[in-house]
């Protein structure tokens, strides 16, 4: 089970997931770049310090991962109780 206790441990964890596949479909770096639109330098600081644009990610999304999943990050939960639906609708 992952477990991400920070930040720099999520943008850490992403940027290894995307080393690990590039690597496994045998991608350099000028390769991704030119499959996503990334510049190899961005590539190159996100890879080594996990700093990237969000624009940049979602790029490397379309071609390694699947950006559908950024659809669902900030929605609201469904109400549980009779409280928490009145309240919602307010």
């Amino acid at each position: 089970m992952l477990s991400i206790s920070s930040v720099s441990d999520l943008s850490g964890y992403l940027a290894t997931s995307l080393k690990n596949k590039r690597k496994w479909l045998k991608h350099s770096r000028d390769k991704a770049s030119e499959l996503s639109g990334v510049p190899v330098p961005t590539l190159r600081r996100f890879e080594d310090t996990g700093e990237i644009s969000l624009r940049q990610l979602l790029m490397l999304c379309q071609v390694y991962g699947d950006p559908s999943g950024f659809q669902h990050i900030f929605t609201i939960p469904k109400a549980r109780t009779i409280d928490e639906l009145i309240k919602s609708k307010k």
